[in-house]
Formats: C-alpha cells, sequence, structure tokens
C-alpha cells in the first residue's frame, strides 16, 4: 500500500511556555502590586477638606474599585477580600461596601478613572499605527437577554460598549458607554477626540456599522485612513470626490489588498473575547454613572494585564 504524500503541517508556536506559565500562576498576586504600584505612582488629588466626618483616601478608592472589576465581584464580596488583601494593598482603612457604593455612583470618581485610562494608555500610542472601532453589547444585571427569553413580558435591555483599541497591543485606547439602542457610529467623533497630537496612528478599520460618509469625514479630520467594510448594496464611484468614495472605490476594486488592511479590526473582536471571558458579560451597577465607572474600571484593569504581561515584579515609575 502506498504511502501518502500528503505532508501534516505542523503548528508553530512561538510562546514562551516557561514565562507563560510562570505568569498565569502568579497573576493574581502580581496583579495586586501591579495596581497598588499604578494607584501609588499616578498623581490622584484628595477631596477637599470640609467639616464633619473625614472622607476616604480617594487613592484608596480608585484601588479598591479595580480590585472589584479585576475579580469581578459584587461590593459586598469584595470587602470580605480586601480584608484578605490589605497588606498587600497597603490600604490603612477597609472601607464599608455602602461607602464604595456611593462613591461609584457619583461624578467625583469619574474624571480621575478617566485620567488612569488615559494614563495606561499612553504606552499604547507610541506602538500603535492601526486602530480598531468596534461595539459589543454587556448584559445588565436583572434585565438581560436570559430573562426576557423566558419571561415574554420582560423588557430586553443591554448596555452597549465602544471601544477605541489598538490591533498590535489590543490595548484600549479610548472608550464610552450607551444603551444598547444608540448606533455604534454615533460614537466614533468621541472616541477620535481622546487621541493625543503625538500618536503614531495612521489607519481606522471598522465593520460595516461605520460605513457612512460621515464617519469617513470624521476619520479624515483626526487624520486617519478609514478601511470600514462596504455594505451589500455598496455602488462602484465612478468619480470619487472624497474619503467616503475612495475608500467604498478601492474595496470594491481590489478586494484582496482591502482584506489585508480591513481584516486587522479581527483583532477588536479578540479582545473582547478575552475581555469577557475574564470580566464577565455583564454589568452588576444599575444606575448610568455607576455602569460608566465600573466600565472605566475594567478598561483599566485590561490595559494593567496587557502591559504587565511577562514581567515578574512591578517597577518603580
Amino acid at each position: 500500500m502506498a504511502k501518502s504524500t500528503n505532508k501534516v503541517r505542523r503548528r508553530i508556536d512561538r510562546r514562551d511556555w516557561r514565562q507563560y506559565n510562570r505568569w498565569q500562576s502568579e497573576e493574581v498576586r502580581l496583579a495586586c502590586l501591579f495596581l497598588r504600584n499604578l494607584v501609588d505612582s499616578f498623581t490622584i488629588h484628595e477631596w477637599e477638606r470640609r467639616r464633619g466626618r473625614p472622607r476616604i483616601s480617594r487613592r484608596e478608592l480608585v484601588l479598591c474599585l479595580l480590585v472589584r472589576s479585576y475579580f469581578h465581584l459584587s461590593f459586598r464580596r469584595t470587602i470580605g477580600l480586601l480584608t484578605l488583601l490589605e497588606p498587600v494593598l497597603g490600604l490603612s482603612h477597609i472601607p464599608h461596601f455602602n461607602t464604595l457604593q456611593k462613591y461609584n455612583r457619583g461624578d467625583g470618581i469619574t474624571r480621575t478613572l478617566e485620567n488612569l485610562l488615559a494614563e495606561t494608555a499612553q504606552p499604547f500610542w507610541a506602538v500603535e499605527t492601526i486602530l480598531a472601532v468596534d461595539a459589543t453589547g454587556l448584559v445588565l444585571f436583572g434585565s438581560g437577554a436570559w430573562r426576557s427569553k423566558h419571561d415574554p413580558e420582560a423588557r430586553k435591555d443591554f448596555a452597549k460598549l465602544h471601544v477605541l483599541s489598538g490591533t498590535a497591543t489590543r490595548g484600549t485606547l479610548a472608550v464610552r458607554v450607551t444603551r444598547g439602542t444608540r448606533h455604534d457610529s454615533t460614537q466614533l467623533g468621541p472616541l477620535l477626540d481622546d487621541i493625543p497630537d503625538d500618536a503614531e496612528a495612521e489607519a481606522l478599520t471598522g465593520d460595516r456599522a461605520y460605513w457612512s460618509r460621515s464617519a469617513c469625514v470624521t476619520a479624515h479630520d483626526a487624520g486617519l485612513q478609514p478601511y470600514f467594510s462596504p455594505r451589500a448594496n455598496a455602488r462602484w464611484p465612478t468619480h470619487p470626490v472624497d474619503a467616503f468614495d475612495r475608500m467604498t472605490r478601492f474595496a470594491l476594486q481590489f478586494p484582496n489588498r482591502w482584506a489585508a488592511r480591513y481584516h486587522r479590526r479581527s483583532a477588536a473582536e479578540s479582545r473582547f473575547a478575552t475581555e469577557k471571558g475574564l470580566f464577565g458579560d455583564r454589568l452588576r451597577c444599575r444606575r448610568p454613572t455607576s455602569r460608566r465607572n465600573e466600565v472605566l474600571a475594567r478598561e483599566i484593569v485590561h490595559n494593567v494585564r496587557v502591559l504587565t504581561k511577562g514581567r515578574s515584579e512591578p517597577t518603580a515609575e
């Protein structure tokens, strides 16, 4: 019997398994150290002094919210975990769970989390040349898809997470949270407003939800070449007059060259799968401000994991 001439394709895996195993085994301990080092090195202004009972430190409050998001726990269960991690995190006082809830639902902590997210995204801007924009749904606690499927009278409600991410590092560069009924393209402008002046980004990829003339103009004004997937009814522009027509004609005339650039967008889908596998696919908070703060904390932790993956110990800035 003649031997088969078909060659078996060997999988090429260049992962350093020794380093990967060490990181996975010590990730929880190192994550707590990295989060503490991040909060300590970042300038966080304390609350204004007023009469009455002194407030909890804003630095410790932010650290508690980041730890809660990393382990994806409720506020009550977070207190028990913080009690165990008190010497590792360097906390001077374990707050009550009502205290965490009160500050998390206010706007006073939102600006601090936004600045902290911008600080963790700063290293990505120097290496990212192709950006990806996409949106995903997050089920709301108690009113998600399962309840609406089993209860005909229940209303299906979910939040939509709009993320501007890098295709090389898969780090979060900008984020917005809206209701599930908001269209993806409506948040493109606010996401691109966070691009710094010294960014190396040159192109922006997105699915067909962003295929519109206004979205292309927004990307072009930000200095980015748009690569948005045309819809099925796209027509061949005979005389292109703007970035939208040139992008559509390039996609229809050279599909292979277009696919090589456009499919860098798959990195956004990959990061969503990784993030939902770690943090879950639902938000526990019920108020809009609380949900925004919860999402900001999740994205900060995601960036910290990307920046510190493979390191053995945190480094002082």
